[in-house]
């Protein structure tokens, strides 16, 4: 009975540890990450203060369409800022990053948006297999060869794509996408700090 009580201690102690380690790591990468990348979060009137020699691309980084094919609020709040910054900006190409599969398409709506927006279609670019912030920024660098790019999305989520857009060579600002409170947000922040965590050692690994 004594021994029992011991094994279970001891693993209530190493529990303990391990969550305590868990939680640490996890803050001191959270705090690392956005303190390195929260400076080059801009708005569009600040892009040609950073312009230099220009930029290859402003990417708008996909999320959830609605069942009749209409962008969600955030989406949409993305497409019209990714616009907005390419016009500012100068750069060179509009691309839209994200899904598409049967009966589902982001990239297609978002193309159509900016479409309707004004953006001529042959500066608009499509990038369906973005199926996660480190998928559309490794084939930002690696299948278009970008090296200088303009990053849209809500501002939670900018600081973890820019640090990936660094690790992978990329010289990148963000452009923040929110117009407007949006519901669920508090889900969205948690599990965006387990994902900065995850992309961290990702590219760490990469890099």
């Amino acid at each position: 009975m004594k021994k029992a009580k011991k094994i279970i201690k001891m693993t209530l102690v190493v529990l303990s540890i391990a969550i305590i380690l868990l939680a640490a790591v996890t803050a001191g990468v959270n705090f690392y990450v956005t303190g390195k990348t929260g400076g080059r979060i801009v708005g569009p009137e600040e892009l040609t203060s950073v312009a230099g020699d220009g930029f290859d691309a402003v990417i708008v980084l996909g999320c959830s369409v609605l069942p009749d094919g209409s962008p969600s609020h955030m989406l949409a709040d993305r497409i019209d800022a990714g616009v907005e910054a390419f016009n500012a900006s100068g750069a060179r190409l509009l691309v839209m990053s994200g899904d598409r599969k049967e009966n589902y398409d982001e990239v297609g709506t978002m193309v159509a948006r900016a479409v309707s927006a004004g953006v001529d279609p042959s500066l608009v670019a499509e990038d369906p297999e973005g199926f996660s912030t480190y998928e559309s920024m490794l084939r930002a660098a690696k299948n278009f060869g970008f090296r200088r790019i303009i990053v849209v999305s809500q501002r939670y989520h900018l600081y973890r794509a820019l640090y990936i857009a660094g690790q992978l060579g990329m010289e990148a600002y963000g452009v923040g996408a929110d117009p407007r409170a949006y519901s669920g947000q508090l889900m969205r922040d948690i599990r965006e700090t387990a994902a900065r965590v995850k992309d961290f050692f990702k590219t760490f690994a990469v890099h």
